[in-house]
């Protein structure tokens, strides 16, 4: 069980994690600078989730990833780490305030949980492009 769990964590597209993490920045970004109320809120917000989302999943689709679940997942742990970092340095920088401690570890755990969703999507829609091939 613990080779599989390595060659697993070999094979697995890091530098395709790391990406997918740093992009998911894009919306506590374009919060922060008021890009999100100038666009209109709550609809701004939630289309831009979106986006990225499609963004994910199409990227490890395209990709042919071979462990999506893990890979989105992992992607989501990342980006609440980065969101997690941004939030403090925000803070630390600006009159903006923390998150609670327990709002920074819901940051991680449930964007982690998020990326498993869509790995789940991803995973769905690879399966149904094998069944197409044939």
């Amino acid at each position: 069980m613990r080779e599989t769990s390595r060659s697993t964590a070999a094979t697995l597209p890091w530098g395709l994690i790391a990406i997918l993490s740093a992009i998911g920045l894009v919306r506590p970004l374009l919060s922060m600078f008021g890009v999100l109320d100038a666009l209109g809120k709550p609809w701004s917000p939630v289309a831009v989730t979106a986006v990225l989302a499609v963004v994910w999943v199409a990227a490890v689709v395209a990709t042919r990833v071979s462990e999506p679940v893990a890979t989105l997942a992992l992607a989501g742990v990342g980006y609440g780490v980065l969101a997690l970092l941004l939030n403090i340095v925000g803070a630390a920088t600006t009159d903006a305030e923390m998150a609670p401690p327990i709002g920074l570890a819901a940051m991680i755990v449930g964007n982690g949980v998020y990326g498993a969703v869509l790995g789940l999507v991803a995973l769905g829609l690879l399966r149904l492009r094998e069944r197409a091939r044939g």
